[in-house]
């Protein structure tokens, strides 16, 4: 499909009236106008994200009598990359599969089971999706209604927070947003109990995105030349010369296999994770001081099942800087532990912070191996991405551009690896480093 701004404003609109979206009709049909690019009038206004292509624009549909009212809103519309090697690499059908899914069958089975007077996490709302593939892989998309309608943005960086550090969240941030995720897998938890068959069902029909047959998103075991970047710089410290390091060197000398089993879904604590819980994807609703009060989650197309360490130690790691990793963890899973209490039943229990820390123990590695993919953009405002593929250059590969990526700017991306490892050796989740035999699935 040609995405100019007259092609994707009569198309979109056929579309939702095809589909009856707020009540459409031949009659009253629906009308998206999408935002203008303002260097290019003939253009729609679009952001380009690694898993998709996304515009905005306003919806109107006209009242019809006094069986429908009139309906104005503004809508967040996403198409897939359109560039095919891009979506080859990133699987763009099996995510978009992913959040149609999540939208559609996940989100509400969740909700069903969401106990009387129990506040689940602010999610969008879903309005039309499309995921076909194949030659008409143009014409997919998924139609979301905008978080701006119900007041949620995203977050604002404080004035004192500058360059580097802009790409983390002040702790009222990562408060309000890690309450939010721990009521999102705490319904995992009453409704794997309660309704076991149709969870199990669920979850059995997500798309796996980062395992192809040949190994995870980097091939050739290069997780584990990778992963030394963050463990070189403690060598040379006294601190970590009597064997401390050697927990987590163990963790990454098969650093595929391990990460494949920290992936693998190991029962009573696995829930539906996020998986991809990080700033761009969490919008804020904010009081009128400013300060965050609530957060939305968004972006469901890494959504997987696996333990609650996998989502945590990924928004952990990458939106929490040095200090409150240091002085805060605790408080930030108390917080966690408190919210996925909070949409329990009185019958089913919530895991205790010892049996958390048990599980970031074997799932830390999961966010410091994502953190590999995002600390470029942590420190570099404009860097060399994945969105740089060419769709004519067969040569370009994953490795390429992540090691190019990583190679941008030595120092600080080092100091924000070699960070991350001194945390999980620190905190015991590499200490004699040995994952379970017991891999059983639900």
């Amino acid at each position: 499909m040609n995405t100019s701004h007259e092609s994707l404003k009569l198309w979109l609109s056929d579309v939702l009236t095809a589909d009856g979206a707020y009540g459409a009709t031949v009659d009253r049909p629906a009308s998206f106008d999408p935002d203008r690019d303002p260097r290019h009038a003939s253009r729609p206004k679009q952001t380009q994200r690694l898993s998709s292509v996304v515009a905005s624009g306003r919806l109107t549909v006209p009242a019809c009598g006094g069986s429908h009212a009139a309906t104005d809103t503004r809508l967040t519309v996403k198409l897939k990359p359109p560039v095919e090697l891009l979506r080859t690499v990133l699987k763009s059908d099996r995510q978009f599969h992913n959040e149609m899914h999540a939208y559609q069958n996940v989100v509400p089975f969740l909700f069903e089971h969401l106990p009387d007077g129990a506040r689940g996490p602010a999610l969008p709302v879903f309005v039309y999706g499309r995921n076909e593939c194949g030659a008409r892989w143009s014409e997919d998309v998924i139609v979301l209604e905008d978080p701006r309608n119900h007041g949620y943005v995203p977050a604002r960086t404080p004035e004192h927070v500058a360059g580097a550090g802009s790409a983390h969240m002040d702790y009222g941030h990562l408060a309000v947003a890690i309450a939010a995720l721990g009521r999102f897998h705490g319904m995992s938890f009453t409704a794997k109990q309660k309704n076991p068959v149709a969870f199990r069902k669920l979850v059995g029909n997500l798309r796996e995105i980062q395992w192809d047959e040949d190994g995870w998103l980097v091939k050739g075991n290069g997780l584990k030349s990778m992963s030394m970047r963050g463990a070189r710089p403690l060598m040379d410290q006294d601190k970590y010369r009597d064997g401390k390091l050697k927990g987590f060197l163990t963790m990454i000398r098969e650093a595929d296999r391990n990460l494949k089993l920290a992936m693998t879904p190991k029962e009573p604590f696995a829930v539906i994770c996020h998986g991809d819980y990080c700033k761009p994807n969490i919008l804020f609703e904010y009081d009128d001081a400013g300060h965050p009060r609530d957060a939305m989650i968004t972006e469901f197309t890494a959504v997987r099942y696996g333990s609650p360490g996998l989502d945590l130690s990924y928004f952990l790691y990458k939106n929490a800087d040095k200090d409150v990793q240091d002085n805060r963890w605790e408080d930030l899973l108390a917080v966690y532990l408190e919210s996925v209490a909070a949409v329990l039943p009185a019958d089913v229990k919530a895991p205790t912070a010892e049996q958390l820390h048990h599980e970031l123990r074997f799932h830390a590695l999961y966010g410091y191996a994502h953190l590999l993919f995002a600390v470029p953009n942590m420190i570099n405002d404009n860097p060399r991405g994945l969105l740089d593929i060419d769709n004519d250059d067969d040569k370009t590969t994953v490795e390429d551009l992540l090691v190019a990526r990583i190679d941008a700017a030595d120092e600080k991306i080092t100091e924000i690896l070699s960070g991350t490892v001194r945390h999980i050796i620190d905190h015991g989740y590499a200490e004699q480093y040995e994952f379970p035999s017991n891999n059983s699935r639900l």
